[in-house]
C-alpha cells in the first residue's frame, strides 16, 4: 500500500467569506484564527465568550496538490480521512464525495476515477455543529450536562467540548486527524480485530481480518508477535471469502497493569495481507495483555461497580 499525506499548509475561509486565509492541517479553525490574531486565547479570561461565534458559523478547507506518479500508476486510490470534526461535506475537483457526521471514525473514499493529471483541488466544508444540536434540541430537547450547550448528545463529538463543569463551551471544527491518499493493486484490509483470550495463566491472540476487493485473488494474512524482549513469532493463515482468522499463543505472556500496580509490557503486532511474496496492505499494533472486567454484585445499596483487572479489584481514580 503506497501512501501520500494530505496534511500541511491548506487555506481556510468562513462560509460567507470570499478570501481565503492560510490553515494548518491536522488542526482547527480555533487555532488557525489564532495564529492569524483574529481571536484571542480562549482559556484566557473570559474570552471563551467572545469567540463563541467561530462554533455558530460555517466554515470551508481546500488544498490543492499533484498525486505522486507512484500511486497515480496505482490499480485504485482512496482519499482516507482518520479525523473529520464533524459535519463535513468533501468535494474533490467539483465531484462529491460524500458527507461525515461523526469525528471519532475514518472516513475511506474511492477517488480512482476522480482524480486527475496536474493540479487537484479538494474541498471540505464544515457545518456548524452549534446550529446542528440546537435545531435538534428545539425539535426534541434532551437532557445533559447544565453547563453544556444544549443538545450536545445528538452529535457523534466529544461531550466536554460543548461545556462541562471544568471546561469551557468551545466546540472545535476542522481536519483534526491525518488525512491522505493510499493506493494499491486492489485488495486491502476493510477490518482487523484483536481479541486475546487468557485461561489459567496462557494467553492466546487472534486477529480476525476481513478483505475488501478479495475475489478471485490468492492471498494470505499474515501475524508477527513480536514480545518486549524483541522475541518474534510469525503464523500465516489463507483468506477464504474475503475473510482470514490468525491465532497465536504467547509464550511466558507479561501482563499489562494500571499505573501504580504494576508494569506496562507492550506486545507489537503487524498484521499483514501478502499475494505471494508481496505485501499488500499492513496494519501495526501495540497491545497490552490484560482482562478487564466491570464486576456488578448484590450488596447493601443495590450492585456493586468494581473493576478488576487480571483477576485483582482496583480503584480507577480517572485518566
Amino acid at each position: 500500500m503506497k501512501k501520500q499525506t494530505l496534511t500541511g499548509a491548506w487555506q481556510f475561509r468562513q462560509a460567507d467569506a470570499t478570501d481565503w486565509s492560510p490553515a494548518t492541517v491536522p488542526g482547527g479553525v480555533h487555532t488557525d484564527l489564532m495564529a492569524l490574531g483574529r481571536i484571542p486565547d480562549p482559556f484566557v479570561g473570559d474570552n471563551e465568550k467572545r469567540v463563541a461565534w467561530v462554533a455558530q458559523a460555517d466554515w470551508e478547507y481546500r488544498y490543492h496538490f499533484t498525486v505522486a506518479p507512484d500511486l497515480q500508476a496505482q490499480k485504485h486510490i482512496w482519499l482516507v480521512c482518520d479525523g473529520l470534526d464533524t459535519l463535513a461535506r468533501l468535494s474533490l475537483n467539483g465531484h462529491d464525495l460524500g458527507a461525515t457526521n461523526n469525528m471519532f471514525r475514518q472516513y475511506r473514499w474511492d477517488v480512482t476515477e476522480t482524480l486527475q493529471a496536474g493540479e487537484n483541488e479538494l474541498l471540505v466544508n464544515f457545518a456548524s455543529p452549534v446550529q446542528f444540536i440546537t435545531r435538534h434540541q428545539a425539535e426534541r430537547p434532551m437532557a445533559g450536562v447544565s453547563h453544556a450547550i444544549a443538545g450536545g448528545p445528538y452529535l457523534r463529538k466529544a461531550p466536554s467540548q460543548f461545556g462541562w463543569d471544568w471546561g469551557p463551551k468551545l466546540p472545535p471544527i476542522g481536519i483534526w486527524k491525518e488525512i491522505r491518499l493510499e493506493a494499491g493493486p486492489g485488495p486491502r484490509f476493510d477490518e482487523v480485530h484483536l481479541r486475546q483470550h487468557h485461561e489459567n495463566g496462557a494467553v492466546t491472540i487472534t486477529a480476525g481480518v476481513t478483505v475488501a476487493d478479495a475475489a478471485g485473488q490468492s492471498l494470505t494474512t499474515r501475524l508477527t508477535l513480536t514480545s518486549p524482549a524483541g522475541n518474534s513469532t510469525t503464523v500465516e493463515a489463507a483468506v477464504r471469502d474475503d475473510r482470514g482468522q490468525l491465532v497465536t499463543p504467547v509464550t511466558a505472556p507479561q501482563l499489562w497493569w494500571p499505573n501504580g500496580l504494576g508494569e506496562q509490557p507492550l506486545y507489537r503486532i503487524v498484521v499483514s495481507l501478502c499475494e505471494g511474496e508481496g505485501v499488500l496492505d499492513e496494519r501495526v499494533y501495540q497491545l497490552g495483555l490484560r482482562t478487564i472486567e466491570l464486576r456488578q454484585e448484590p450488596d447493601e445499596w443495590g450492585r456493586s461497580f468494581q473493576f478488576v483487572v487480571n483477576g485483582v479489584p482496583i480503584f480507577a481514580k480517572g485518566a
